[in-house]
């Protein structure tokens, strides 16, 4: 979060925390003065402890089980503050998944990803377990790649630290429509997929 450059003070804000796993960032939100905190992720609650550490902390934060394409068909309302940490290179379609966090952000977007050596405009993509074996992971850009899929999706973004193969950036929502449908035929694609049951993955 520190390395983002994740808002300190989040008083009145709405924050949607987009991979949340055991729920760590979005009980600090809490902590930090949001009115609402988002939980989601594509486990049930007790995959990661998610339920029991909301017990503990008395968490009023809302939990819904869902993958980052299909967020724009949950979500009537914009958030104020997304948090998309650790996902970005999970995604078969990293452009679809960014371009599904711009359909439910009004305000700032935290991302942290992988990124990868190599030329400019270029992304390293992982068949198999080739990328620290783990069969989830997919797509790896290049840090001006990845600055190029955030612009393309509709956000002025940032690269606020880089460390070992990881990057965190800061990007605020653009005004008017995302840059890629001014420039093509494409429109923006509504998904919705089924998450039960969900296999144990075997590493």
């Amino acid at each position: 979060m520190r390395r983002a450059r994740f808002p300190t003070d989040l008083t009145g804000k709405s924050v949607l925390d987009i991979g949340t796993c055991n729920g760590g960032l979005a009980f600090e939100a809490e902590r930090r003065g949001a009115a609402r905190v988002v939980a989601v992720d594509i486990y049930p609650t007790d995959h990661f402890g998610f339920d029991r550490l909301a017990e503990h902390f008395g968490s009023n934060a809302q939990f819904v089980r869902a993958s980052a394409y299909e967020l724009p068909t949950i979500f009537e309302e914009p958030f104020d503050v997304v948090a998309f940490f650790g996902v970005l290179y999970h995604l078969r379609h990293p452009l679809l998944g960014l371009d599904a966090v711009r359909r439910v952000s009004s305000g700032e977007v935290f991302i942290e990803t992988a990124v990868a050596d190599g030329p400019p405009g270029t992304a390293k993509f992982f068949r198999r377990r080739e990328y620290g074996d783990d069969s989830s992971n997919w797509f790896v850009p290049t840090a001006d790649t990845l600055l190029d899929w955030c612009a393309s999706s509709g956000f002025d973004a940032e690269i606020t630290d880089t460390w070992g193969e990881r990057a965190a950036l800061h990007c605020r929502v653009t005004d008017g429509p995302p840059e890629y449908e001014t420039l093509s035929y494409e429109v923006a694609i509504d998904v919705t997929v089924d998450l039960t049951p969900i296999p144990e993955r075997r590493h």
